[in-house]
């Protein structure tokens, strides 16, 4: 069984009193919309059965805050029958229902599954129950989530995961959690758990309550760096995505710090699906370098998949600059499949000499393998030596990897 540290098990317990009030809101059901007949498991049938998503998910989720002991049977019966009919998020409502008034059974009733026939419905069972009794008492959930990992390590990434984003919603918040999760082995697990929390943590707060918990941590020079960065990395990821303005000032403070090399890229990244310009413009505020241009290059990519029209109109408006060369380059990978002549345009426009030539021959070469005639016409009026025509036209199998790239042009990604 993996123990927990003293000091973490210390500040649990003087957490308790908070966490059983918690846990007496969660075991006393609001009032939910019955059926005229008061049978609970007769209209949650009808509930499940219901055409509407939406319907279907509003009248489950009313009848499930009255389940209590007495009604769980008949309840049980249904859902067990109409197990392979229900999708993951009505199978984790009721185990989360279930779990606010006997978190254990609900735990114990999804162990019992077969593992080899009932793998996914285990893990959405335990994952949920685990999450409800650690928002209600994280206490007492870590306790039984130390048993299960032992118990089961199959599960052991649900459990913590579970575990951790319950304890992030539960009125205790995320203290402690550090100290738990920075003893947590593998560490993939760890880096797991701690991301759950950061989303959790964004979803209920915004991304100030995620960056403020990775603060703590990234704070304390006593954390492990790897953890440092994992949590770093995860809260950029978690936060950008919500609130891409704050999250890029954040990264901006840390940046001088060793676990935060890659924050331009992971801010940028998440940005430029909503807003590719505004990623773009922050991005050249940033110290020019081969992480830059990595950053640009993922940006673009991501801006020209999510908003193909915008990211074109952005690069037909600048006037070219260093800055704007791997999003050229990425352009140009993109049209080249179809549009070779024009993809080798694009290449044209690229600055730096050494990436401009590696993206022609790139687009080139790409042309030629689809049509050598074609291609021929152009590489003889091109400005091309005998030795860059003779690499594009090297059957590609002989060509490099076209992520190989010597370090000096910038990366790719």
């Amino acid at each position: 069984m993996l123990h927990t540290s003293r000091g973490a098990r210390v500040a649990l317990v003087a957490a308790t009193a908070a966490a059983a009030f918690a846990l007496g809101r969660f075991t006393a059901p609001a009032r939910a919309r019955q059926a005229p007949d008061g049978d609970m498991a007769a209209s949650i049938r009808a509930a499940l059965g219901e055409g509407d998503a939406l319907e279907r998910l509003g009248r489950t989720t009313n009848l499930l805050e009255g389940l209590d002991a007495e009604k769980l049977p008949a309840v049980l019966a249904v859902y067990e029958r109409m197990l392979p009919l229900l999708e993951p998020s009505e199978l984790g409502t009721f185990f989360s229902a279930w779990a606010r008034f006997d978190p254990a059974g609900a735990l114990d009733h999804a162990l019992a599954w077969p593992i080899r026939d009932m793998s996914d419905e285990r893990r959405r069972g335990v994952r949920a129950a685990l999450e409800t009794w650690a928002q209600a008492d994280p206490p007492s959930a870590l306790h039984a989530a130390e048993e299960i990992a032992a118990a089961h390590p199959r599960l052991r990434g649900e459990v913590w995961s579970g575990l951790a984003t319950g304890w992030a919603r539960s009125d205790h918040g995320p203290k402690e959690l550090d100290v738990f999760l920075a003893e947590l082995r593998p560490a993939r697990h760890r880096d797991e758990a701690a991301d759950s929390a950061l989303r959790a943590l964004v979803r209920a707060g915004g991304a100030d309550a995620a960056l403020g918990w990775a603060d703590t941590i990234l704070g304390d020079p006593t954390r492990d760096p790897e953890f440092q960065r994992s949590v770093f990395e995860s809260a950029v990821r978690e936060a950008a995505g919500f609130d891409p303005a704050r999250t890029s000032a954040w990264v901006t403070g840390h940046a001088d710090a060793a676990y935060a090399e890659d924050g331009p890229l992971l801010v940028a990244e998440q940005w430029s699906r909503g807003d590719g310009s505004a990623a773009m413009a922050w991005l050249g505020g940033n110290p020019a370098g081969e992480r830059r241009d990595q950053a640009v290059r993922r940006a673009f990519r991501e801006w020209s998949r999510a908003d193909r029209a915008s990211a074109k109109a952005w690069l037909e408006s600048v006037s070219p600059t260093l800055f704007h060369d791997p999003a050229l380059e990425v352009w140009a990978e993109q049209l080249v499949a179809r549009e070779p002549a024009e993809a080798l345009g694009w290449c044209k426009r690229i600055l730096d000499p050494a990436r401009r030539q590696r993206c022609l021959e790139s687009a080139a070469a790409s042309w030629y393998a689809q049509d050598a005639v074609a291609a021929e016409a152009w590489l003889q009026q091109s400005a091309f030596d005998e030795e860059a025509r003779s690499k594009v036209r090297r059957p590609r199998s002989q060509h490099a990897p076209s992520g190989r790239r010597p370090r000096g042009g910038g990366g790719r990604l």
